[in-house]
C-alpha cells in the first residue's frame, strides 16, 4: 500500500465532537475540581495542626466504612424479611 501524494497534502480534520467535549469541559472541570479538594485539605490541615495524610485517609476511612455499612445493612434487611 503505498501513500499518494494527494493524502499527504490534505489537512487533516479536527478531533471529534466528543474528544473536543471532554477536552474543553470535562478534563477542565476535574482538574478545578481536584484543585479545590485540595486547597480545602490544606487549609484544614493548617487549621487543625494535622498532617494532610492523616485528614485524607481519615476520610476515605470514613467513607469506605459508610459504604460498606449501607451495603451490608441492605442484605441483611433483605435476610431478616425473608425468614420471616
Amino acid at each position: 500500500m503505498a501513500v499518494g501524494r494527494d493524502y499527504l497534502l490534505k489537512k487533516p480534520s479536527g478531533p471529534s465532537g466528543l474528544k473536543l467535549f471532554l477536552d474543553t469541559q470535562v478534563v477542565p472541570l476535574a482538574a478545578n475540581i481536584a484543585g479545590s479538594l485540595e486547597v480545602a485539605l490544606d487549609r484544614a490541615a493548617a487549621r487543625t495542626g494535622v498532617r494532610p495524610a492523616l485528614i485524607l485517609a481519615g476520610a476515605t476511612g470514613l467513607i469506605g466504612l459508610g459504604l460498606i455499612r449501607l451495603l451490608t445493612r441492605r442484605d441483611g434487611v433483605e435476610d431478616r424479611f425473608e425468614r420471616m
